[in-house]
């Protein structure tokens, strides 16, 4: 999940969440058809696409392809397995295949010059910066502002930048990297803070694919902070970066499910399958709500879906934002925009309950995640349409606790490339999500998903589905 958005709001959204963690419902409500481990004897029917273990399953066998990034090897894979569950959910499946610009990695190279001797620092580029070698001494300028940034002479320097992830999620740096290349520097290294040094993969807040300036790197916390101290001391480092841009192909995955034609348009359920590393949270828990929602509808009687709708895998989100997610369906369909009632984007939809403790972000963020019981808390994205909080919030309270409903008005968006699309063409969205300490990490891994957590999610989406099914266009973008 990527996004840009101010930091005085980014502030504010993270003191209500803070205060509003504690204000959920029991956090360990149980379904009737499943424990919390995902294991056990129960017996599993075609007809129980909510069982917890069902549900875990799928997030097991999604995250086996890894790293499933657009256009490479393990992301065909999984769009095939994809296309094969719909399938298998009673669902008319097409692959569409189609050209985009793949970022081609093939190697890098990180190390510190620490008395003359080069010492190699875990790292992962920044997705789609410019590849290439060099070396060069180390500016710290701290957590990137213009005004830092401004107050160095950063010409043929590296610079260091102390990023964080506030929320786990929203990047106090996207605007840094071009900024400095426009002022000289020749490379960037940068850290999330993510716990026990682990790196947060991401991409620039403005990618420009060919005309990325400079190459940047990731690193952990701890890792940055040995930078800043080779910073003060005078210290340089050198990069090597073999990568480039290249015509590739990714795919969609559309699985359409016809209603009874009693009412007009399309319901489209949407989840990308792409991911950075394994990718559990991100967004293997999504892919395995959008099967289980599939099966689930598919299995009703056509007199019970009163209108159309479709189930969308997509890629290019994570390793690729801004230009995948629903980009390439929507340049392709823009004359089913208008048919569209409701966008539901599945999202990052279960997770241990985890707090991340770190220092300002100004020192050495060291850190400490603690593992807590319950849910990890939730956000609730909708455009400016009081009838999806209005029928989303009785199905959250029931299965889904400690979640807060982000304003509308002005509207708050978690990605630009999924809901933002199609909330800037008016098409009514809605996004039930989280963020963990492990977000975007090696360490977003199956073991981390609850199995029960997971079926009580998919089990509000559904609830709220079978609400809005019936509801005319008028009710649902009612302004009231």
């Amino acid at each position: 999940m990527n996004t840009i958005l101010t930091l005085p709001r980014i502030f504010a959204l993270s003191l209500l969440l803070s205060l509003l963690a504690g204000c959920g419902g029991d956090s360990q409500s149980q379904s009737a058809d499943g424990g919390n481990d995902g294991g056990g004897s129960d017996v599993l029917l075609p007809t129980e696409p909510m069982h917890p273990v069902r549900l875990h399953n799928w997030v097991q066998e999604l995250t086996s392809y890894e790293p499933r990034w657009a256009g490479y090897p393990e992301e065909r894979l999984a769009t095939e397995w994809l296309a094969k569950a719909l399938e298998d959910a009673g669902l008319e499946t097409e692959i569409d295949p189609y050209s985009f610009r793949k970022w081609q990695l093939d190697d890098w190279q990180v190390q510190l010059i620490e008395d003359g001797v080069p010492v190699e620092i875990d790292s992962f580029p920044m997705w789609s910066t410019r590849g290439g070698t060099g070396t060069a001494e180390l500016v710290d300028v701290g957590l990137g502002t213009e005004l830092e940034l401004m107050a160095r002479d950063i010409s043929g320097k590296a610079v260091v930048v102390t990023g964080r992830a506030l929320l786990n999620v929203f990047a106090t740096y996207p605007n840094t990297y071009h900024r400095a290349a426009e002022l000289g520097a020749v490379a960037m290294f940068v850290s999330s803070d993510a716990p026990d040094n682990l790196i947060r993969p991401t991409s620039s807040g403005s990618n420009l694919l060919d005309d990325n300036a400079i190459p940047a790197f990731q690193l952990g916390a701890q890792d940055l902070a040995r930078l800043r101290r080779a910073a003060r001391d005078g210290g340089s480092i050198s990069w090597q970066l073999d990568a480039r841009h290249v015509n590739g192909t990714t795919h969609d995955v559309i699985g359409r499910l016809p209603g009874s034609g009693e009412l007009s348009g399309t319901i489209l359920v949407t989840a990308h399958y792409d991911a950075w590393f394994a990718g559990a949270l991100d967004n293997a828990t999504g892919v395995a709500g959008l099967i289980g929602l599939a099966e689930y509808f598919a299995a009703l009687p056509q007199a019970e879906r009163p209108r159309d709708m479709l189930f969308l895998g997509v890629t290019g989100h994570d390793a690729g934002y801004p230009y995948g997610g629903v980009n390439h369906w929507l340049e392709k369909n823009q004359h089913r925009v208008d048919e569209l009632e409701l966008f539901m984007n599945l999202d990052h939809l279960a997770a241990k309950g985890e707090e991340h403790l770190s220092t300002t972000g100004i020192i050495d963020m060291l850190g400490l995640v603690l593992e807590r019981p319950g849910d990890e808390e939730r956000a609730l994205f909708t455009t400016a349409h009081p009838a999806l909080i209005r029928k989303f919030m009785p199905h959250i309270l029931k299965f889904t606790p400690l979640t807060v409903v982000l304003p509308t008005v002005p509207s708050v968006t978690a990605n630009g490339d999924l809901e933002g699309a199609m909330g800037e063409l008016g098409v009514p969205s809605v996004n039930l999500t989280m963020a963990t300490p492990h977000y975007h990490t090696e360490e977003d891994t199956a073991d981390r998903i609850p199995a029960e957590q997971l079926s009580r999610a998919v089990k509000a989406h559904r609830d709220f589905l079978l609400d809005v099914l019936p509801m005319t266009r008028g009710q649902i973008r009612s302004p009231l």
